[in-house]
């Protein structure tokens, strides 16, 4: 098989990235991840003064969780689309646009950087966890938290078949990789990471849910992609959007993966 041109594959190419869609869609993934995250940053023991960098900032509910933790003078958050961001700003947060595979560092070196659901989109994730961690002070942690996907355990056919399809186009259009994450924390090992370990959550699904919305929202907006590469038809699309809309639909096939290192306290 061809390697892909990587230069044909960002995140522009999702269909709903500039609209209120896909703000709602955020929204929706901060109401399903946020205790999962806020729990990964406990047991870090984020405290007052630590330098925070939260990259792929989205709708900044972590960002702002950050302030309220370290001082929000002392928290950074990024983002190549800053118009969702509003609670971060709101909590007084540095918020900046930033290209994590290319700008340098928008910072001195922290004491945490964190990244949820952004390096799963991106192909030069591995080069870029190399980067990120050399902006780390001696001492300091990487949480990365990303999902995956695993269609032959979806509990219905239509969503097995939306998932397949669903991985196949955002691997082709913008890049993703949704077994990646399953292979964390030894990506942060190879960097030369320490004290590494990994968290799964694999949440419940259940119709009408935040995480049913949220899934029902990312399966529309990558539909269009779909029915045009003819990996899912427009019936196969209703399909999809019953059962997500069906209180009886019980599901657990994607899950959340975080990962977390620490450079060595002595590292030059």
């Amino acid at each position: 098989m061809p390697e892909q041109d990587d230069s044909n594959r960002h995140w522009d190419r999702w269909t709903i990235a500039d609209t209120s869609e896909e703000q709602r869609r955020l929204w929706l993934i901060e109401e399903m991840l946020d205790p999962f995250t806020i729990a990964n940053l406990e047991r870090i023991g984020i405290a007052e003064g630590w330098r925070c960098l939260e990259l792929g900032a989205g709708a900044g509910s972590i960002a702002a969780w950050l302030a309220g933790r370290a001082g929000a003078e002392h928290v950074i958050a990024t983002d190549l689309r800053l118009d969702f961001a509003g609670r971060a700003a709101e909590a007084g947060v540095r918020v900046i646009r930033h290209d994590i595979t290319r700008d340098p560092p928008p910072g001195d070196e922290f004491d945490l950087i964190h990244a949820r659901a952004l390096l799963e989109h991106l192909p030069a994730r591995d080069e870029v966890i190399e980067r990120v961690a050399g902006w780390l002070a001696p001492g300091g942690w990487l949480l990365v938290e990303d999902s995956t996907v695993v269609p032959a355990i979806a509990s219905r056919p239509e969503l097995r078949r939306a998932e397949e399809a669903l991985v196949t186009v955002l691997a082709a259009t913008v890049g993703s990789d949704f077994d990646w994450a399953r292979c964390l924390p030894a990506p942060l090992e190879r960097v030369g990471l320490t004290e590494t370990a990994a968290e799964v959550f694999g949440p419940v699904l259940r119709g009408r849910s935040p995480a049913a919305l949220m899934m029902d929202a990312t399966i529309r907006a990558a539909g269009p992609a779909m029915i045009a590469a003819g990996t899912l038809t427009p019936a196969e699309l209703g399909q999809v959007a019953a059962a997500y809309a069906d209180p009886a639909l019980v599901d657990c096939s994607f899950f959340f993966v975080a990962g977390r290192g620490r450079r060595q306290p002595g590292a030059p």
